[in-house]
């Protein structure tokens, strides 16, 4: 029993320490908030909730390797959560590793398939490989699901593809 006790109260003291951070993300005071989700994770290591608050708050900081990490970290402890997934390919394009950021979106299109974010910066990500015919399979499915794209990007797109559609 004692067990039990003892994992509910790091439980709990890591979900204090999740709320105190994202306190102090909300105030703009971020590395605060990296040591409160430090000590979340130090108080329940396997806390999915912990990493990808931490791996966002690093993110914002533009160190994007340490929210990389972190969102694997996540991912390690909640697997199907396709947010994770939609974030750490921010992470991954904005580091210029396009291959990655297309692989996280896949997962999150393959868990979230009504969710249109992911599509959209796949496009981005597939027209920066030059990739035309993919992003342009994006675009229709965003178009399917009622989503449009900026019109300079379209403008891009048919330019660069010598496609209209």
């Amino acid at each position: 029993m004692l067990l039990l006790v003892g994992t509910g109260l790091a439980q709990q003291l890591a979900q204090d320490a999740i709320k105190r951070g994202k306190d102090y993300v909300d105030k703009g005071m971020y590395d605060q908030a990296i040591k409160e989700f430090a000590d979340a994770i130090k108080s329940d290591p396997k806390n999915s909730e912990a990493y990808y608050n931490r791996a966002l708050t690093y993110q914002t900081m533009g160190i994007l390797s340490n929210a990389i990490s972190d969102y694997g970290k996540a991912i390690e402890f909640d697997p199907d959560n396709a947010e994770i997934y939609y974030n750490r390919g921010i992470a991954y394009y904005y580091n210029d590793y396009s291959d990655e950021a297309i692989a996280d979106w896949n997962k999150a299109i393959e868990l979230c398939p009504r969710c249109p974010e992911s599509y959209n910066r796949r496009a981005f990500a597939y027209f920066k490989k030059e990739e035309y015919d993919k992003s342009w399979d994006d675009v229709h499915k965003l178009e399917a699901m009622g989503h449009r794209l900026p019109a300079k990007f379209l403008q891009d797109l048919r330019k660069y593809s010598g496609r209209e559609k």
